[in-house]
């Protein structure tokens, strides 16, 4: 991706705009989700795709679930795993 660069002003929510070019470059739509971090002085915002991390804790349920005992809820798996 190239880079981009524009000024943007913040509201007085503390909201910012990002501008249809960064936001086409990032494949971005309104109501999507975003993921922002502060590294030293700087925010990072990154997109965030829902679907991706819903895949990915599925597959570790599944994990999971192989080895699970069966029938058996969390606590008594806990209970069973501390005899």
């Amino acid at each position: 991706m190239k880079n981009i660069e524009f000024l943007t002003k913040l509201g007085p929510k503390g909201q910012i705009v990002l501008r249809k070019e960064i936001r086409k470059a990032m494949g971005i739509r309104p109501g999507g989700m975003l993921r922002t971090r502060l590294e030293d002085k700087h925010v990072v915002i990154e997109s965030f795709d829902v679907k991706k991390e819903i895949e990915k804790i599925e597959e570790i349920a599944e994990k999971i679930g192989k080895k699970w005992p069966k029938g058996l809820s969390a606590v008594e798996a806990i209970r069973e795993e501390r005899r």
